[in-house]
């Protein structure tokens, strides 16, 4: 991407970060929480989409990274007095270094035999979660965590400065995502995802590459995590299953739009926002979010992101807008 696309990129998130943070911040505590939960979410999902968007693999470890990002902030801060400041790069830096010994040995696989083998590691993770209950808490979870420092000077109240914590996150996630799939290494991964024996043949450093996306979605996935625990001020290992993180991971970046970084944010604005909706019937979340994924699968593959630029392009057009002659269609 030419620098001038990616200023512009760079301008219009920070634009619509300023709005994001504006307009959550007039909202009642229950709603600027549902905000902040969202903004996480989709900071998990932009860093997954690294991953699965752009070198075609599908990891169902990352509910266990995430755990790893959630449970290091919570031993360093609450059992360690570190301040959350320091916390936080130290809980990414444990959750990229256990992603890179994850990624050396899943590599060895690839498709459907990568994603059981990441499946294992993922169940594996849980269950040490509950084991290691001299660190974890356990089945009983993790209480105690301390919330992110909150300077004087700030005119907002904790749960303000909570919203405006995530909404920074995501922000930073996706600049350096931008700037990573655009680098060569950001290259080199979609020749993987396109052909990867042609890769290989082509010289292109197949290991490198997705060695550095499994790494870096790692790293970000273990900053999600550090400010989830930050926030909620406890864990459980309940939070970080397969099924429920894992799965929820894959469905965020499907609906939203694979390959694409944007498109997954929508994809967890739609669902945060859905469990909210279904509160009354919560035991059916988990199935809205099945039955969304075979709607979008079947006919809207691309996901939220095709639907959303389809609509700007006829926009653009007049497609929209123009009247149809007498005798003529309307597209």
């Amino acid at each position: 991407m030419p620098r001038t696309d990616l200023l512009r990129v760079t301008v219009a998130a920070v634009a619509l970060f300023l709005v994001a943070a504006t307009l959550a911040l007039r909202l009642d505590d229950y709603l600027l929480y549902v905000v902040t939960l969202g903004a996480i979410f989709a900071t998990l999902a932009v860093s997954f989409d690294v991953l699965l968007g752009y070198t075609g693999y599908l990891s169902l470890a990352h509910g266990a990274l995430f755990g790893v990002g959630a449970y290091a902030c919570g031993i360093l801060t609450a059992h360690q007095g570190w301040p959350f400041w320091a916390a936080l790069p130290a809980a990414g830096l444990v959750a990229g270094a256990a992603g890179a010994v994850i990624a050396l040995l899943a590599f060895r696989t690839r498709g459907l035999y990568f994603a059981v083998l990441t499946l294992g590691i993922g169940l594996i993770g849980h269950q040490l979660f509950l084991v290691l209950a001299g660190l974890t808490g356990g089945v009983g979870g993790f209480v105690g965590i301390p919330s992110p420092g909150r300077p004087d000077w700030v005119p907002l109240d904790q749960n303000g400065w909570n919203a405006l914590l995530a909404l920074a996150l995501l922000l930073a996630t996706f600049l350096a995502a931008q700037l990573f799939v655009r680098s060569r290494l950001g290259a080199a991964c979609l020749a993987v995802r396109e052909d990867l024996i042609l890769a290989q043949a082509l010289g292109i450093r197949v290991g490198q590459a997705r060695l550095a996306a499994f790494v870096f979605s790692a790293i970000f996935t273990g900053f999600a995590g550090a400010l989830f625990a930050a926030i909620s001020n406890f864990v459980a290992p309940e939070s970080f299953t397969v099924l429920g993180a894992g799965f929820q991971l894959v469905a965020l970046v499907v609906v939203g739009g694979m390959g694409t970084l944007w498109g997954p944010i929508l994809g967890a604005a739609l669902l945060t926002a859905l469990p909210e909706a279904l509160r009354v019937a919560s035991g059916y979340s988990l199935m809205a979010y099945g039955v969304l994924l075979l709607v979008f699968v079947i006919f809207a593959p691309r996901g939220l992101a095709s639907l959303v630029t389809a609509g700007l392009a006829r926009l653009r057009t007049g497609a929209g807008f123009r009247a149809a002659p007498a005798g003529e269609r309307r597209p």
